[in-house]
């Protein structure tokens, strides 16, 4: 290594130590979330952010490569193929986590739709890394991730769009900053790829103190690090809503989630306006005595609404009510 290379080496190790420690964090704090909560939102993104952890991994494997196979390494077919492999797999593994926290945030439930995706972006990608030789090739076969990307943001857009609940509406509304960073720093990276590969059509050039190559994209890790900042904000939040067993004294933040998508959860099981009042009040800790008393009605009543809350979402227990409704939250 030349002495002058020696910072912009150090450099970007850094960064991607960054990357690789805000994607583990990202995912330790969404499994917590979950392990409280049993969201599926929160173990797709786990998920999602581990995937991504693995795949930044592989270029500091590239290293190891070296001192393994000596120089030959990056031009070892054999190498090169497992590696681009294996880069396909945990990408599409990435990307399809993070597709079905979309559709699980749009209440899409159509197993054929959401499967199609990732078996196109699998296949689409073994095809491109055949025809990889060419800078055209290069620059689809690295682009084809955002492409992905950009299906997420336009199905979101679609379902909101054509959304006539005015209250799912407003829910779907809540990700709106999240979606332009998303679609912003998607565009950036696609922009970097056409630079080099359709531009310059090389394979690395200095941008000062920065080493750009066809190995890394700044952007890619720029929209995941800030995909982990969200992340973490959010399941932090929902960690502090003591999911597993409910303070009797509600805080304004947790009766704003409550209120937020009561109606919504009302909705899908077809509950009553008296049975939705009896779920935010079992969702506020209150046994059946005291939502007799906050309702004026009598305990015997407060069981009938109970059942029937019980049958119409298919729960076994109250907890089980609880549970179901955080879920969904």
């Amino acid at each position: 290594m030349k002495a002058e290379e020696t910072p912009v080496e150090f450099a970007t190790y850094y960064f991607t130590l960054l990357v690789m420690l805000a994607s583990v964090l990202a995912a330790a704090t969404c499994f917590s979330a979950y392990l409280v909560s049993r969201s599926r939102a929160m173990i797709l993104a786990f998920g999602g952010f581990l995937c991504y952890f693995i795949d930044v991994a592989f270029m500091l494997q590239d290293s190891i490569a070296a001192v393994v196979l000596g120089s030959s390494a990056g031009a070892d077919a054999g190498y090169l193929l497992m590696r681009s492999v294996a880069t396909i797999l945990i990408g599409d593994a990435c990307l399809t986590f993070f597709w079905l926290l979309v559709c699980d945030f749009v209440g899409e439930r159509r197993r054929s739709l959401m499967a199609v995706p990732p078996i196109a972006f699998l296949l689409l990608s073994l095809g491109l890394l055949m025809g990889a030789d060419t800078p055209e090739g290069r620059f689809w076969f690295y682009s084809l991730r955002m492409i992905y990307v950009f299906w997420m943001l336009g199905f979101g857009l679609f379902r909101y769009l054509t959304c006539r609940d005015e209250t799912e509406r407003t829910r779907m509304a809540r990700g709106r900053m999240a979606f332009v960073v998303v679609a912003v720093l998607a565009a950036l990276v696609v922009a970097e790829d056409a630079l080099l590969f359709l531009v310059l059509r090389t394979d690395g050039f200095m941008l000062g103190p920065i080493l750009i190559s066809s190995e890394r994209n700044y952007a890619e890790n720029l929209l995941f690090l800030a995909g982990a900042l969200l992340a973490i904000g959010y399941a932090v939040r929902s960690l502090a809503l003591r999911f597993e067993k409910p303070p009797a004294d509600e805080s304004d933040e947790r009766a704003a989630r409550i209120g937020d998508n009561l109606l919504i959860y009302a909705r899908r099981h077809g509950l009553t306006d008296r049975e939705s009042e009896v779920l935010r009040l079992i969702l506020q800790g209150k046994d059946n005595q005291n939502i007799a008393s906050t309702l004026t009605i009598a305990p015997s009543t407060v069981k009938v609404y109970v059942h029937r809350l019980l049958q119409k979402t298919g729960c076994e227990n109250r907890q089980g009510l609880i549970q179901d409704f955080w879920r969904s939250a």
